[in-house]
């Protein structure tokens, strides 16, 4: 799995015990993970940089929902 996707699996935390809910949860602190980081970036090729990171990462969870679920889920 992709390290980045690892990482932002330590660092998120869910109350819920619903899979989707925490799935989605999990859908929306990747995307304010990277959004933060873009808003720190002071050069477009930075905010480039984090833009295509985010939308990557994003796909993929997307594209890989059921094996993302089971991890966070554990």
């Amino acid at each position: 799995m992709n390290p980045h996707i690892k990482e932002l699996m330590n660092s998120f935390e869910s109350s819920t015990k619903n899979r989707r809910q925490r799935y989605n949860d999990f859908l929306a602190h990747v995307y304010l993970v990277f959004d933060k980081n873009i808003s720190l970036c002071k050069t477009d090729k930075e905010m480039n940089k984090y833009k295509k990171m985010r939308n990557g990462v994003l796909s993929y969870i997307v594209a890989n929902e059921k094996a993302i679920r089971s991890e966070i889920c554990k």
